[in-house]
């Protein structure tokens, strides 16, 4: 017996509109998954230290970055917007043994590449 074209048509619209709904998940799957872990051989605070180099030659002004420092010897660099205070990017540099990890927080914004290259060569 042949399917009714009304049917297929019906079936059709279905796959589409499921298709279409799974696309509009991946982007809101891939915010869910917001960080990033890194080791590197370098102390925290030279980590920092390029870290907030490499954000003057970005051109970011200085009211945009904050720089804390722990006693345990844990540096933060945060980006912010400085009316709202939010934070968009934060990267923790936590000592480890002669190491250092480093935790990417990107709180929903997407890491760029040109971050993920900055981050990346002052990790190795």
């Amino acid at each position: 017996m042949p399917t009714p074209p009304f049917f297929t048509a019906l079936c059709q619209a279905f796959r589409r509109a499921h298709l279409f709904a799974v696309l509009l998940l991946i982007p809101l799957t891939t915010l869910a998954d917001s960080s990033l872990q890194l080791t590197s051989d370098k102390k925290p605070a030279e980590v920092a230290d390029c870290l907030k180099q490499g954000i003057r030659q970005l051109k970011i002004p200085d009211d945009y970055v904050r720089r804390d420092s722990k006693a345990d010897g844990t540096e933060t660099i945060r980006l912010l917007n400085p009316v709202s205070g939010n934070t968009s990017l934060q990267v923790d540099v936590q000592p480890d043994g002669e190491h250092s990890r480093l935790q990417v927080d990107q709180n929903g914004i997407p890491l760029t590449p040109p971050w993920l290259r900055l981050i990346k060569r002052c990790a190795s």
